[in-house]
């Protein structure tokens, strides 16, 4: 039965190893010249202490590639079920080949195991050497970006991909089963498999581990460092601000400028402060100017900004958890193939 099994396969097999070694000969070598483009550049940059243009060309250059790359790990899982895990079952039910080996000495169970395990391995293989290549090859661009929790970079990563190929090929099985047809069941897994991954990114993914919240007062110190500063959101008349989050954090929300008591403030409460350091500005006077000179103007108001967060040591717990989310749902998966496979008639 393993040798049958490795005879069905083998096409795909050598299909997916043909694109693994194509795509290892050219990470390794764009790898190794980014991570030696990297080193000098941070080199060179140190000793003037002027690293942000380096290295933001350096992102520049490499994010393009980077995008494909993430893109292509991402769409692995569902190539995986689509093609390895739909066709597996659904396509000897649809020709009526399965009689041949249950009219022997293989039973249904055995047949189902023996598929199941064997090409779930080489799903999950070919997942995590995807994962571990990226990774690998990344790690400078990710280093530089400070965060490892925008959504193509978390699952492109590590060892979520591998939770997803288990996912992706049990679900296209499960399907195949249960619709018993390949093409309909190949577009029913990408469908379903799409859905999970939105709904878990978006929904499920944020709530896995309680976040926190740090209110950051507003002075000279912090406007000093803002991303951007509105008077006045045009829907609401609120002001806001965008202020760094810890380093490396998944910032969840941010608030609007809250007073001492928790309300948001309208910009009017700024006129003033806002329109001397324009004159400060104008005029060359005044030791500091932008948001710095704002903050330092309105820290008597006592006001603050909620920002709510996943600390960047919640990483690696996410991508457990995460993992261990889509293995369950595998063996659940998995475990009603057994139980259909007992109860089904030709």
């Amino acid at each position: 039965m393993i040798w049958l099994t490795w005879r069905q396969f083998r096409p795909q097999a050598l299909v997916a190893l043909t694109i693994l070694a194509a795509l290892a000969v050219y990470l390794l070598i764009t790898g190794t010249q980014l991570r030696h483009a990297y080193t000098s550049d941070l080199a060179g940059c140190s000793s003037q202490n002027d690293c942000f243009g380096v290295l933001n060309g350096l992102q520049s250059q490499y994010n393009g590639p980077l995008d494909l790359i993430e893109l292509l790990v991402m769409a692995a899982p569902a190539l995986i079920g689509i093609f390895w895990g739909a066709p597996l079952i659904a396509t000897e039910l649809e020709r009526g080949t399965h009689y041949m080996a249950w009219n022997q000495s293989v039973t249904r169970t055995r047949w189902l195991a023996v598929k199941l395990a064997g090409i779930a391995f080489a799903s999950i293989l070919t997942a995590g050497l995807l994962s571990l290549l990226v990774t690998w090859w990344a790690s400078p661009l990710d280093t530089m970006s400070g965060s490892r929790f925008g959504t193509q970079a978390f699952n492109a990563r590590n060892i979520v991909p591998l939770g997803y190929a288990a996912f992706a090929f049990a679900l296209g099985v499960t399907l195949g089963l249960l619709i018993r047809r390949t093409l309909p069941t190949m577009a029913a897994t990408l469908a379903i498999f799409i859905a999970v991954q939105v709904v878990v990114t978006a929904g499920v993914r944020p709530h896995l581990l309680p976040s926190t919240t740090e209110s950051v007062a507003l002075n000279q110190t912090t406007m000093s460092q803002a991303i951007r500063f509105d008077r006045a959101d045009p829907r609401t008349g609120l002001a806001t601000v965008d202020l760094p989050a810890p380093g490396g954090a998944w910032v969840h929300s941010e608030s609007a400028i809250l007073n001492s008591a928790g309300q948001p403030v309208h910009d009017t409460l700024f006129a003033n402060c806002f329109n001397a350091t324009l004159n400060e500005s104008a005029s060359g006077k005044g030791g500091s100017t932008g948001e710095g000179a704002m903050g330092a103007c309105i820290a008597p108001d006592n006001l603050h900004v909620d920002i709510t967060y996943q600390p960047a040591s919640h990483y690696w717990q996410l991508q457990w958890i995460e993992t261990a989310l889509y293995t369950v749902l595998a063996a659940l998966l998995a475990l009603t193939c057994f139980r259909r496979i007992r109860r089904l008639r030709g």
